[in-house]
């Protein structure tokens, strides 16, 4: 047998053997884990978003957002209540803000507007002389909305001020004392002023992060065209809150608070396909601020982990790499009050310790597709302390139905 023949043999053996490898199994029936054909793949949607990328510079229309393209063609056009898609009955145009500090204030407000008037709608406010506030439906989210085609319902109205620069935050109405149950009246006009530019997780997610995350799922036809049917444009940034909430039968309180504003619109938002996601938001002492996300989406990517990181001089600095991972923490439907997170960021290691202090929970979805945990936490980075929210969300299988499925009225 001579040298060539032998060489043949033995790459037709490896070939053999590789292509007759089995697949590792999806962690906990869920999470992708890296294939035989991974890297290929991975190397091939990476060429993907680059040659998207090369298009920047053309004019969008918002047909084709996502995965290295803009959805829009100015902050201007991003930053306002988007047009609903008639042709998709879950379209989704949905703003959040959060913010926290050390003096116990916490606040949660978020609107996502539907077709047909309905906004789901949040309101949490925790103050260390009261405790938590909340809206009369919580656990359950689902409002008509007060101003149709803005971000209000509720007593809540959102509205954007300046692009990417203010909002307001308004809200006349009853919230629920949580410790006694009383109905209380609030009032407070607030402004969030954003402190760093805004992340578009369109563009500015690095191409290994969201290449990784393909690469770990089963490719189809029918894969792909879901990832650009149900896309989503997503952008946050930080920014302080401040005025003065008027509590019935209470003293004004200052609110000073730093925390995160994002703003998400989309032909589909199905909470049902979300098995999972956490989200950690935090600002720190010395200035910076920290986004570290993991999201577990079967449909599209059972296993997505991102963030960023701002420095107090306003460098920005894209999380690579982060063991936050969804089986070791949490994945009986129970959230972990204490936990630490490695990650990497601008090229360097980081250790992120967090401490549950306060929390509360909701309900979200047609029904209660979701369940969804909103944490007011004590933060450290690299021994440096901090503050902020730690969400976490777990695909709802406990049977639950809101009192009733018609849209309810606080």
């Amino acid at each position: 047998m001579d040298l060539f023949t032998v060489i043949f043999l033995l790459i037709s053996i490896i070939v053999i053997k590789f292509l007759l490898k089995s697949d590792p199994q999806p962690i906990n029936g869920v999470y992708s884990q890296p294939n035989k054909w991974y890297w290929l793949k991975f190397r091939l949607f990476k060429c993907l978003l680059w040659l998207r990328k090369r298009k920047q510079d053309q004019k969008v229309d918002g047909e084709n957002a996502g995965y290295g393209r803009k959805s829009r063609n100015s902050p201007e056009e991003m930053d306002r209540a988007q047009e609903l898609p008639k042709e998709h009955p879950k379209a989704v145009d949905a703003v959040y803000l959060t913010g926290s500090n050390k003096n116990g204030q916490f606040m949660v407000t978020a609107t996502a507007r539907r077709h047909d008037n309905h906004v789901q709608t949040i309101v949490f406010l925790r103050l260390p002389h009261l405790g938590f506030l909340e809206l009369p439906c919580m656990p359950d989210t689902s409002l008509r909305g007060d101003r149709p085609g803005e971000f209000a319902a509720g007593g809540l109205h959102i509205r954007p001020l300046e692009p990417m620069k203010t909002w307001a935050i308004q809200f006349d109405g009853k919230l629920r004392h949580v410790s006694t149950g009383k109905l209380l009246h609030v009032k407070f006009d607030l402004t969030w002023t954003a402190c760093t530019r805004f992340f578009d997780f369109d563009v500015d997610l690095p191409s290994d992060t969201l290449a990784d995350a393909i690469a770990r799922e089963p490719w189809s036809r029918q894969f792909f065209d879901t990832l650009k049917t149900i896309h989503q444009t997503h952008y946050e940034q930080f920014g302080d809150t401040r005025g003065t909430v008027t509590i019935e039968g209470h003293d004004p309180v200052t609110l000073n608070i730093r925390g995160i504003r994002d703003h998400s619109y989309g032909n589909i938002r199905n909470w049902r396909q979300l098995h999972r996601y956490c989200i950690q938001y935090a600002s720190f002492e010395d200035g910076t601020n920290l986004n570290i996300s993991a999201i577990s989406m079967p449909t599209t990517t059972s296993r997505l982990h991102c963030g960023f990181l701002f420095l107090a001089d306003g460098q920005l600095e894209a999380v690579t790499w982060t063991d936050l991972e969804f089986h070791c923490l949490g994945d009986d439907g129970t959230p972990v009050n204490k936990f630490t997170v490695k990650f990497k960021a601008g090229g360097r290691m980081r250790t992120l310790e967090a401490e549950v202090l306060d929390w509360r929970q909701f309900y979200i979805g047609e029904g209660r597709d979701a369940k969804i945990y909103e944490r007011y936490v004590r933060y450290r980075l690299d021994g440096v302390e901090g503050y902020g929210l730690s969400e976490w969300e777990y695909v709802n299988t406990d049977g639950t139905e809101p009192q009733n499925n018609m849209w309810l009225t606080c």
